[in-house]
Formats: C-alpha cells, sequence, structure tokens
C-alpha cells in the first residue's frame, strides 16, 4: 500500500470517527435534556463516555502528528490507559442504565 493512499484512508478514517462522535454527543446532549430520572441520567453517561473517547482519538491523532506536549512517554501511556478504562466505563453504565429502563418498560419484548 502506498504511503499516500495509506494517508488518505487514515484521514478518511478519522473524519468518520469524529463525524459520528460529534452526532453521538449532540444526539446525546440533546436527549437527555429532554428526559429526566434514569434514562436521562443513562444518556448523560452515554455522552459523557462518547466525549471521553473523542478526547481519546484527538490526542492520539496530535501524537501521531508529532506533537509531544509535556508528557514524557510513559506519562502518555498512563494517560491513554486511564482515560480509556474511564470512558469505557462510563460507556458501559451508560448502556447498562438504558438497558434496565427499557427492560422495566418492557420495551424490547417479543
Amino acid at each position: 500500500m502506498s504511503p499516500f493512499l495509506y494517508s488518505l484512508i487514515f484521514k478518511l478514517g478519522f473524519l468518520a470517527v469524529f463525524i459520528s462522535s460529534v452526532l453521538v454527543i449532540v444526539n446525546a446532549v440533546l436527549s437527555a435534556k429532554e428526559m429526566g430520572g434514569t434514562l436521562g441520567q443513562g444518556l448523560k453517561k452515554i455522552a459523557a463516555g462518547t466525549i471521553v473517547d473523542t478526547i481519546l482519538i484527538f490526542t492520539y491523532f496530535l501524537l501521531e502528528r508529532g506533537s509531544k506536549g509535556v508528557l514524557n512517554d510513559e506519562q502518555v501511556k498512563l494517560f491513554f490507559l486511564v482515560i480509556g478504562i474511564f470512558g469505557s466505563v462510563l460507556l458501559i453504565l451508560g448502556y447498562i442504565q438504558v438497558y434496565r429502563v427499557t427492560k422495566k418498560l418492557k420495551l424490547f419484548t417479543v
């Protein structure tokens, strides 16, 4: 694969992740404003987890482009580990909370 094609695929992939992340964030924030209670809290957790993961992706992109920053290699590894786990936990907790609400309301029963 040529470097130009790889760069183009990387940029298109990054753009797809960015657009879908922004849409999820906007949708979750607007839905959470409209809904109160447990479902709104679950959607807020999902929005927060998506924001954290988007920040993680942007950080990765900046590091790949050559931006050094103030962190050394070990601190960057720890940053990615902690932020990745934090974002994943928020997403999981949000989805579990939404699932419990749908189960309680019997939305997906056959």
